[in-house]
């Protein structure tokens, strides 16, 4: 799958061609696994960035997700599997 991908906290403003830049685009990372049984993965097809990723990628913002991360929380996809127990979303 394709994916942005932040190695390290810095200015996300710095071009991804860049060395220095915080994020990469990933053009094979592996797809995710189902981790519990209650998981749901979705396929996106559509996602946005905002201020709140701006702050995670700079290291600013209250969640610090561990790195390396894929930043982005609004998303619109497909359903495209299901842990054992999801009975309903």
């Amino acid at each position: 799958m394709e994916a942005l991908v932040c190695r390290k906290l810095g200015d996300p403003t710095v071009s991804v061609e860049e060395d220095n830049s915080p994020v990469i685009v990933s053009k094979n990372h592996p797809i995710p696994q189902l981790d519990s049984p209650t998981a749901v993965r979705v396929r996106i097809k559509a996602t946005s960035l905002n201020f709140a990723n701006y702050l995670q990628i700079l290291g600013k913002y209250q969640e610090k997700p561990p790195l390396p991360f894929i930043p982005g929380s609004d998303f619109s996809g497909i359903v495209d599997s299901v842990g054992s127990k999801v009975t309903n979303f």
